[in-house]
């Protein structure tokens, strides 16, 4: 009976102390896993912000947006977002005049358009509508 005590106190405390090591463990983890979406979020954020720049460039430079999402120049701007995991969709307007861009990730998506107006993506953005509603 006293070894059946015995054995009891010993895997309480030994589960006490695995339980005490997961928490003080598993906070920077989680600590850690959101200071990365949050540097991911501002990373895209700062590359769509590039691609407008981009965009403006090519429209003074070409005179419209005609073959924009062929540019070699957004090159950087794919790789990056891929890297990240992300996927590219950019539309242009029937006249050329006026562009979106979507991209898309597995827990959210973004939109930018020739307006410069950024938000989260809502699907309104393509080749029909190029904006961001």
């Amino acid at each position: 009976m006293e070894n059946q005590a015995l054995n009891l106190q010993k895997l309480f405390k030994v589960s006490a102390v695995l339980i005490v090591f997961l928490v003080f463990f598993s906070i920077p983890v989680i600590i850690g896993y959101r200071m990365e979406e949050k540097a991911r979020d501002m990373r895209i954020k700062m590359d769509m912000g590039q691609l407008k720049n981009w965009a403006e460039v090519y429209r003074l430079t070409n005179k419209s947006y005609e073959g924009f999402e062929n540019d070699p120049d957004l090159a950087r701007f794919f790789e990056d977002i891929e890297a990240m995991g992300g996927e590219v969709n950019i539309f242009i307007g029937e006249n050329n005049d006026s562009y979106c861009a979507e991209v898309f990730f597995r827990k959210c998506s973004y939109c930018i358009d020739n307006s410069g107006y950024m938000t989260e993506d809502n699907g309104v953005c393509s080749s029909e509508t190029p904006r961001c509603d």
